[in-house]
């Protein structure tokens, strides 16, 4: 069954309260929300979607929001759930901006911002988890992987290049082995 405009709107506002950090972290969140909880996506599904959402032009949570939007109700499923993840980013940073910028100097603030970007790590490297056990199951993966991970630490190749490379790699074993 579709949820309606108003669960989606509030399934993503909720999730829009807890996306601090970046695009990644909304993996998680998306996970336990849509996927755990309502069973509304499948891992696959949302899997793909921040794959296609990390090779597209803006904001990785922005994008996963609109294709997952879109599988639940379309056009108007994509309209919702990305005001439903901005509003409640939109209504903190104006909150909170003049206060953290008064005081970012000040130690409470100071421990605040520490104790989000370790938090920010353990989500995201959750999420790396995840898409790891789901992606790296082969040998031919896992050369692939070991391949483009040394290319982006070791090599000064563009990431978008190596997306590239990846993909025709991948398209050519496809090809090969059908």
């Amino acid at each position: 069954m579709k949820p309606s405009l108003f669960e989606i709107f509030k399934l993503y506002f909720i999730i829009g309260l807890q996306l601090i950090g970046g695009g990644y972290v909304i993996y998680p969140l998306l996970k336990k929300y849509l996927i755990e909880d309502k069973n509304l996506l499948t891992e696959d599904e949302l899997t793909d979607y921040l794959a296609i959402s990390q090779c597209l032009p803006g904001i990785i949570a922005l994008n996963v929001s609109i294709f997952s939007g879109y599988k639940l109700r379309k056009i108007k499923g994509a309209i919702i759930a990305v005001l439903g993840l901005l509003l409640p980013a939109f209504l903190i940073i104006l909150l909170l901006a003049n206060i953290i910028l008064t005081y970012q100097e000040n130690q409470i603030v100071k421990y605040f911002m520490f104790g989000v970007r370790l938090s920010i790590i353990v989500l995201i490297t959750s999420m790396l988890y995840d898409i790891f056990k789901k992606i790296i199951n082969s040998k031919f993966s896992i050369f692939i992987f070991l391949l483009i991970l040394f290319a982006s630490l070791y090599a000064n190749i563009s990431p978008t290049f190596l997306v590239i490379i990846t993909i025709v790699i991948s398209f050519l074993k496809g090809v090969n082995n059908d």
